[in-house]
C-alpha cells in the first residue's frame, strides 16, 4: 500500500514540473514480444525537453533511445520487477 500511495505522489510532482507538448509512439522488440515506446516532449520550467519510455506490464520505465540497448535493457528490468514496487 505505502508503495502505490508513494507512486501516486510521484505521479503529482511529474504533472507539476511541465506540460507534456507532444508525444509520439513506436514500438521495439525484446525477446520476441513487441513493447510500446513514448517519447514526450515536456515543456519544463527550464524550457523543452524529451523523455522517453518503454511500456512494460502496464507501467512505464525510463530509457534512453540514444543509448545502444539501453530500453531493451530498461524492458527486461520492467519484466523483472516485483509487482508491489
Amino acid at each position: 500500500m505505502k508503495a502505490k500511495v508513494a507512486l501516486l505522489a510521484g505521479f503529482g510532482l511529474l504533472a507539476a514540473c511541465g506540460t507534456v507538448e507532444s508525444q509520439s509512439s513506436s514500438t521495439i522488440v525484446v525477446d520476441g514480444r513487441s513493447y510500446e515506446v513514448r517519447e514526450r516532449i515536456i515543456n519544463g520550467p527550464s524550457g523543452p525537453y524529451a523523455h522517453t519510455s518503454v511500456r512494460v506490464r502496464g507501467n512505464y520505465v525510463s530509457c534512453l533511445p540514444d543509448s545502444p540497448g539501453d530500453c531493451e535493457a530498461a524492458v527486461r528490468a520492467g519484466r523483472d520487477r516485483p509487482d508491489d514496487f
